[in-house]
Order: structure tokens, then sequence, then C-alpha cells
């Protein structure tokens, strides 16, 4: 899925739905620059398809993976996690903040409850890939030249409003004593990063077979397991950069890398920079906490 965006300040705006601003997709392979940026007056949304993307907004990050929606309200300045955008494949849509006076033409009590319930949202929510059907008929809907055209693309503005704030709750699947395991395991990896475990050793820790370890543990993270352990390794690998003094080549051994060059070509893949030009971008910056 190529980068595909439609924007109203270099497209035509949509006749009969100002409220919206702009909806695009994208698959990203290798990371990307994403820095600080706003919408003035504007909510976003952001649906993760596929991989992890995190997020930064004030003094934390948020970590969102496979049917998480993430969003930012009115002129929030927020940025991809550590600067970044990383490998993953996403949707995003920009609209309006609602009001009163006929918000996508709806009544003005009907656009109050929807104001209210954007008031009360978590900054992430889980929804699920089901959405991701919408989001491509509101894709073929801006692509379309009928007379039907705004209808549909309000029409998908407003189901996406509802799926986003009432979210169908129970949707993963996986065991809770297994989900118990996997949180085990995470945790041990942040405090071991050096810790390379195969999926069978990490099935075996668990109890389960292999395949059903690896299933599993993709649902509950949307990553595969080794995937998933290089990047968190990463992550690691960014708080030490930015709050020790430690050398790249004292860090490449405390992560359990053979060598700073393997350890700066990993980096690189999942950063988008080198460990060296993260830091001195870095430098001088207040490491945020992750929530």
């Amino acid at each position: 899925m190529p980068r595909w965006a439609y924007n109203i300040e270099i497209n035509p705006p949509i006749p009969l739905v100002p409220e919206f601003v702009m909806f695009g997709s994208d698959e990203i392979r290798k990371a990307l620059p994403l820095f600080e940026h706003e919408h003035p007056g504007c909510y976003e949304f952001v649906l993760i398809e596929r991989g992890k993307a995190s997020w930064e907004l004030g003094d934390c990050i948020y970590e969102t993976q496979a049917g998480d929606v993430f969003h930012t309200r009115p002129g929030e300045k927020h940025r991809g996690g550590f600067d970044v955008i990383e490998p993953c494949k996403f949707w995003w849509f920009i609209v309006t903040a609602p009001h009163h006076q006929g918000w996508l033409r709806l009544p003005p009590e009907e656009s109050q409850i929807i104001e209210q319930s954007l008031a009360r949202l978590p900054r992430v929510v889980q929804v699920g890939l089901n959405p991701v059907d919408s989001l491509k008929r509101f894709k073929k809907a801006l692509m379309d030249s009928s007379p039907m055209r705004s209808i549909a693309v309000r029409h998908a503005l407003v189901d996406l409003m509802l799926t986003i704030t009432q979210p169908i709750t129970g949707m993963r699947t996986v065991a809770d004593d297994l989900l118990c395991q996997f949180d085990r395991i995470i945790a041990k990896i942040n405090q071991e990063p050096e810790w390379r475990p195969s999926v069978e050793e990490l099935a075996a820790s668990t109890g389960v077979s292999a395949s059903h370890f690896y299933r599993t543990f993709q649902e509950y993270t949307g990553e595969p397991p080794i995937t998933f352990i290089e990047r968190l390794r990463v992550k690691v690998a960014c708080r030490l950069l930015s709050e020790t003094q430690d050398s790249v080549t004292e860090i490449t051994y405390r992560l359990g890398y053979q060598s700073s060059q393997h350890f700066a070509t990993v980096f690189k893949r999942w950063v988008g920079v080198t460990p060296t030009q993260w830091r001195k971008n870095r430098s001088g910056s207040r490491p945020p906490q992750t929530t």
C-alpha cells in the first residue's frame, strides 16, 4: 500500500463536508522522521493496521499496535516517538472539532454527544481491524466523482466516529494466564535486554507449543515475537543513549550485540538514524515517560 493522501490544502475541498480536512494511508518499511506538529481546531485519528508505532505527546509516549487508534485533540503538539515513525502500515484522518452548528449535518444534540464522547476518549483505543473496511470505503468515496460523493464521505466519517467512540470490548481472545506470561516476558526483556531467546524457548517457558505461542503473541503485541523483542531492545537503546553517558560501544555489548556495526545497522532500521546521530539530535531534551 504506497502512500496515498487527500489533503484539502492541495486537493479540492469536499462539497458540503467542510468538516473534512485530510485522509491518508501509508506503509512504512523503514523508520522515517516525524517531527513535532499540530492541527489547530482539528482532531487527528491514526489506526495501525500492521506493526507498531509510538507517539510522543507532552511528557508521555503512547504505544500503539495493530487495531489501535491514537488520537490528538485540537492544537496538541505531537510527534512520532523519539521523532520517528517506525515501520508499520497505518491510516489517518483529520476532521474539525465537533460543534453544534450542523457538524456533519447532525442535529445539535447528536454532535454534542460526539463532542462529549471525544472529550472522555482514552488516548489509545483498541477497535480491531474491522474499521479498515470503512477506511477503504472512505478512500473510494474521496476518489469518486459521482453526485453521491459528499454523502458517502460524510457517512464514512460518521461511521468511523461511532466506531472510535464506541469500540467493541473483549476483542482479544488470548487466555488471561497466557497474557500474564507475555507480560512477564516483556518485563524481562526490559530488565535484561541482552537476553536473546528463541521462539521455542519462549514457548516452553509458557507451557504452549511454538506455533501457538507465535500466533497468540503476535495477536497480543501486533508483531512476531523476535521482531517485537528487537524493537523493544532498540527502545532500551534509545533510553540508554538519552539517560546515560555510556559510549555506543558500551551500549552495544550491554544489549548483547556482537559489534557496534551490527547494532548501528539494526538501530537505523528502526529509528532512521545511527545511535550516534540519534544521541546528538536528542541531546539536551528530557526523555519522556512511557504510557
